[in-house]
Parts: C-alpha cells; sequence; structure tokens
C-alpha cells in the first residue's frame, strides 16, 4: 500500500527545506586554526599544528556566548578544538566590533584548546586542554542572544595566542593563529553540541 501524496511530502519535507536553504546546517562554517603545539606525553614537541575544523557551533546563556571549533563533531573528549567564552555578547556586538580583546585574567574573553583527539587520555596521560594567557581576538561579527533577532552570524579572527597548562607552561603549550565564520542556528537543539 502506497503512501499519499501529503505524508509523502510531510516526510521529505524538512529534507526539502534544508536541501533548500543550504549552509545553514548545525555545524557548517568555515575556518582555520595553525601554529604549534607541545605537548610531550603524547610526542608533540613544539610540532607544527593543522586543527583543520569541520564543525563550527554556539551556545548562548543569557548574555554569555560559547563557541566552538573543532575537527569533526564528535564530543569533546574525543575530539580537538578550541572553545571560545564570550562574556558579554550583546557589548561586543553593540560597542567592540573590530576592537581586539585580550586574552587576560577576567577579561572579557578566554579561549581553550583541546586535544583528545590528537592525545587521547590514558592511565599514563593526561588530557592536553591548554588555557590562553596572552594574544587577542577581533570579531567581525557575532550573535548576541539577547540583542540580535534577524543577524546570527558569528565572524573573528585571532594570532599568536599563547595557551598553556598553568602547572607546566614551559613544556605544555601552544602557540595558536586562525579565523572562523558561521551561523548560529538557534531552535530547540536536540543536546547542546552534538
Amino acid at each position: 500500500m502506497g503512501l499519499s501524496r501529503d505524508v509523502r511530502l510531510w516526510a521529505w519535507g524538512p529534507w526539502l527545506l534544508g536541501a533548500l536553504v543550504g549552509g545553514c546546517t548545525i555545524g557548517s562554517g568555515e575556518g582555520e586554526v595553525r601554529g604549534t603545539v607541545t605537548a610531550l606525553s603524547c610526542g608533540l614537541d613544539g610540532a607544527d599544528y593543522d586543527l583543520q575544523p569541520t564543525f563550527f557551533g554556539s551556545s548562548p546563556v543569557e548574555e554569555q556566548l560559547e563557541i566552538r571549533v573543532q575537527r569533526g563533531s564528535d564530543l569533546e573528549g574525543k575530539s580537538d578544538g578550541i572553545a571560545i567564552l564570550v562574556a558579554d555578547a550583546a557589548l561586543v556586538r553593540g560597542e567592540l566590533l573590530g576592537t581586539q580583546l585580550p586574552f587576560e585574567e577576567g577579561g572579557m574573553v578566554r579561549m581553550n584548546v583541546y586535544l583528545n583527539g590528537s592525545c587521547p587520555v590514558d592511565r599514563r596521560h593526561g588530557p592536553v586542554n591548554y588555557e590562553a594567557v596572552s594574544g587577542s581576538i577581533l570579531f567581525d561579527n557575532i550573535y548576541a542572544p539577547l540583542l540580535t533577532e534577524d543577524d546570527n552570524e558569528v565572524a573573528a579572527r585571532f594570532e599568536d595566542v599563547l595557551l598553556v597548562d598553568p602547572v607546566a607552561a614551559e613544556t605544555r603549550n601552544a602557540l595558536l593563529s586562525g579565523h572562523f565564520r558561521f551561523l548560529h542556528n538557534r531552535g530547540r537543539p536536540a543536546q547542546r553540541f552534538p
């Protein structure tokens, strides 16, 4: 017994809408993150590093915006990526677009790099998760959850950001530069990130 035309259209509707919108699927975007990484526990001794990101996402919480740029859409515990926290996205959007925002203690922005894909955690090796201690990021555009309804682009660039493990900064660090551009997808998420 065949399906009625109305049922077939209803079943294919979401796929057709996605195909028409194009480029707006969750996690899509463009960008790069490159530099050097030192993590002796997994054989990286100042080695050249290229994240080759394929997933771009953001998650708002009140005025904050958490941004994640990573290789693949797996959980953070199995992937390499960077996470950026913007404390007040509305302030950045309203007054600080095009301004270098420094990574400093108590500052407006924070960045971490995690290398759970390249350096998996096991009994001998702890996680590689470094925090930015110098450098800055410049936003060309940002989605501000309390301010914008019609502009959901997130675009930024950063150069020579030093990230370290505060316990062993000399032997566990990274120096990264990069950029990214993607659309924040609003709606009811199935989960915080894939």
